[in-house]
């Protein structure tokens, strides 16, 4: 998968951001190292808001099929008081988009944008699955 960022007049780093995804496609760097990298914003560089889509999507490939075949929770959950994502239904979201994500067939990039999702306590964290949903979006998008 080779992103095509725009450049912007303040972005991240094109040099470091490629060196980023060039590491991570090397096996050098796990997906929750690529999540947690500090990257340096300069003039004439990347843009930022499409450089951290790609990361969470990249790092949201990386342990979606785990996820579905072990039912290991890829999002953080909220306190059980607070109300978040359906679990449930955010792990079969992601069981469908996983074999679209490794080249086949399945869910649309309109059917997973108007998919609805539950709200319930102790639930996935709203931004993280709000995030990663977006940012595969626009990567179904991107593909045509």
């Amino acid at each position: 998968m080779s992103p095509d960022f725009t450049v912007v007049l303040r972005g991240f780093d094109r040099e470091e951001v490629d060196s980023l995804l060039a590491e991570f496609a090397e096996g050098r760097l796990s997906a929750e190292e690529l999540t947690r990298v500090d990257l340096t914003v300069v003039l004439r560089g990347y843009d930022r808001v499409q450089v951290l889509e790609h990361l969470a999507l990249l790092a949201a490939t990386a342990t979606a099929e785990p996820l579905a075949a072990s039912r290991q929770q890829s999002f953080a959950t909220v306190p059980f008081f607070a109300k978040g994502y359906d679990r449930a239904q955010v792990d079969a979201l992601v069981a469908r988009v996983a074999p679209v994500l490794a080249g086949g067939g399945g869910i649309t990039a309109d059917e997973l944008e108007r998919a609805a999702v539950d709200l319930a306590r102790g639930g996935y964290d709203r931004e993280q699955v709000d995030g990663w949903r977006a940012a595969v979006v626009r990567e179904l998008r991107g593909r045509g």
